[in-house]
């Protein structure tokens, strides 16, 4: 017969720890769907990483090229932001008063230009 493990908190009908979630460093919790294939691949990938799970997810987001296919809303998003860009750097009289969140918004917005591709260009 299996035994059946039981931390003590639950055995003595102790309610479980809450965690502190304001000390911690990483308290968002982000979900996406795959299918099968793609998560035994990405599983493989994390495996040849080396890294933990969390660190992978967060290294192949901020760090991977993204190919951009324009389209309507796409460029609506990144024309409201070039807006708040522009409103912001017209306020900042020096160089050094220049927000850093601002400034990543448009590193982001240059990097997906780059990445621009027409739909014939990524089948060619």
């Amino acid at each position: 017969m299996a035994k059946i493990y039981r931390r003590d908190n639950l055995v003595s009908g102790g309610h479980p720890k809450k965690k502190n979630e304001k000390n911690r460093k990483r308290s968002v919790i982000m979900n996406f769907r795959v299918t099968p294939e793609e998560k035994h691949l990405i599983d493989e990938r994390i495996a040849l990483s080396g890294l933990p799970r969390a660190e992978f997810f967060i290294q192949s987001c901020m760090h991977q090229k993204v190919i951009t296919f324009g389209n309507v809303k796409t460029f609506n998003v990144i024309r409201k932001k070039l807006v708040v860009i522009d409103e912001h750097l017209q306020a900042v009289p020096k160089s050094d008063e220049l927000d850093l969140e601002v400034l990543e918004s448009l590193r982001m917005i240059l990097e997906m230009f780059a990445g621009l591709k027409r739909e014939d260009e990524v089948n060619e």
